[in-house]
């Protein structure tokens, strides 16, 4: 009998210690669980602290994306006026271009007018004679006439030999000369012809002044220039007055 108690007693107690075990492993499962709870959460609310942060880091990279869409369509609308802006500038670069053309074809015009025109005055200059010159030569073939009308009516003379004292101081001029009177002075007194140096004409040539193949008068070279010349008119040898434009020959002596 006191076996089966000592058993018994044995068998409580092993369920006590038992019954003990298997709290302290429920309690020491349950701090694990509740720990395990506590990290759980701790972790849900750092996740939930970051979905936040990424959040609005994405509202963030939203209004940065919008704001890039805006600077884009801004962009694009910038560069729509350029471009308006830079085929209005090719359009004018070009008219300047074409203006600018124009205004070298007409300054290449003008430098060769005004070249032409500075070679026309140097030809002027070369052919030109004085006001004084012109009134000296006037003034001195009025005295010659005044003394050949004076000859004429003291001694006179037959129209033939007159003329042939008065061709006494004249040279042959060369032949193939052809040229124009220019002027003609007053009273007829003199000419001016276009026929010079170069030409061949010298001092006291003797030259003819035709108009329609008849002969108008006779002229005595009295000064030579580059291209023209000065002659006084024979009066005897004129059949009727010079005029600008008379053909200027060869004399014959």
């Amino acid at each position: 009998m006191n076996s089966i108690t000592n058993f018994l007693s044995i068998l409580a107690i092993i369920g006590a210690i038992a019954s003990g075990g298997f709290y302290f492993l429920n309690l020491q499962e349950a701090n694990n669980l509740a720990q395990e709870l506590q990290t759980a959460n701790s972790q849900l609310s750092a996740t939930q602290s970051k979905n936040i942060e990424q959040s609005s880091k994405i509202d963030d990279l939203s209004a940065q994306l919008q704001q890039s869409n805006l600077s884009i369509e801004e962009a694009r609308s910038n560069i729509t006026v350029i471009s308006a802006r830079s085929n209005q500038l090719k359009r004018e670069n070009g008219r300047l271009s074409d203006e600018l053309d124009r205004r070298l074809d007409k300054e290449e015009s003008l430098q060769i007018a005004l070249a032409d025109l500075k070679k026309e005055m140097a030809e002027l200059r070369a052919n030109s004679i004085s006001l004084d010159k012109a009134t000296e030569y006037e003034t001195e073939i009025a005295s010659l006439e005044a003394r050949i009308l004076q000859l004429k009516n003291s001694q006179p003379t037959s129209p033939t030999s007159s003329l042939a004292d008065t061709y006494r101081n004249l040279k042959a001029a060369p032949g193939g000369l052809n040229g124009q009177i220019l002027t003609v002075g007053p009273q007829s007194s003199f000419v001016v012809i276009n026929l010079g140096y170069t030409s061949g004409v010298r001092l006291d040539h003797l030259l003819e002044i035709q108009r329609d193949g008849k002969l108008v008068a006779n002229i005595q070279v009295t000064e030579v220039k580059e291209n023209l010349s000065i002659a006084r008119i024979l009066p005897e040898s004129m059949a009727t007055d010079p005029e600008t434009g008379d053909l200027v020959l060869s004399g014959n002596l």
